[in-house]
């Protein structure tokens, strides 16, 4: 299933269950939904004949249409290693300038998901994969850190871990820096956990600002060898202006 060329899902089909995307997870692989009948149609003309060669395998779906979801392995894969996320200088200066933010895991979830959806196009997150990422998330898989100015919810970020790689899945921001800082806080609650890897899933001048970079496929997918252990997150609140750089998290 993961010798799809790099521009080519590496299957189409199957079903948005949580079982089925950890499974994908836990293969190296996430799911794009399509999230219209035109997206559809697209996915009909551009992946086709890679159906058709064997590249792109189907699998069995309760779906209507396989088309309709697609399951992405890029290679080479972009990664970043654990504690290699990009620091600024400027934010470092406004962190060390008591940034009036603080921090929490987990208790908005929901809430960061919503955000994430919001406005964006296309419109991978659906209603049925945010239905199997809340799930995963009751199940210890899929995690967030909320990023908070008083009561507002202002940034926030999702990701799921299995064994030693933790998948980045999307972040939000209403303010400046508020997205930079929930990664780097999702970073920080990482430690100890044994994570070596944080994957970004795609590859753009974003993740590269990141600090991320490029790995084999096959590299990558030896890193997951194994049916990973969820991985936990740190709990408890933090203040901005301590993450990550003067003392180690609650939890």
């Amino acid at each position: 299933m993961n010798s799809a060329p790099a521009e080519e899902p590496v299957a189409i089909g199957g079903q948005l269950d949580p079982a089925t995307v950890l499974g994908g997870y836990r293969h190296g692989a996430f799911a794009m939904p399509a999230g219209s009948e035109a997206e559809i149609e697209a996915n009909h003309f551009l992946y086709e004949d890679a159906v058709a060669a064997g590249t792109t395998v189907v699998l069995d779906s309760a779906l209507p249409d396989p088309y309709a979801l697609t399951w992405w392995s890029p290679d080479p894969r972009p990664v970043i290693p654990y504690g290699g996320l990009a620091k600024p200088r400027s934010l470092m200066r406004l962190l060390r300038n008591r940034l009036p933010w603080t921090t929490t895991a987990n208790q908005g979830f929901d809430q960061v998901l919503a955000e994430c959806r919001r406005n964006r196009t296309p419109e991978w997150l659906t209603d049925e994969l945010c239905e199997c990422m809340v799930e995963l998330h009751k199940l210890g898989w899929a995690h967030s850190v909320e990023v908070w100015e008083g009561e507002a919810l202002v940034g926030g970020a999702i990701g799921v871990g299995t064994g030693t790689v933790f998948s980045l899945d999307t972040c939000f921001h209403r303010q400046t820096n508020a997205s930079k800082v929930a990664l780097l806080d999702m970073e920080y609650r990482l430690a100890g956990t044994g994570v070596t890897l944080l994957d970004v899933e795609w590859d753009s001048e974003r993740t590269q600002r990141l600090g991320a970079g490029p790995v084999p496929r096959h590299d990558f997918l030896a890193e997951l060898a194994g049916d990973g252990a969820p991985v936990r997150l740190a709990d408890g609140t933090e203040e901005v202006r301590r993450l990550g750089f003067l003392r180690t998290p609650a939890g």
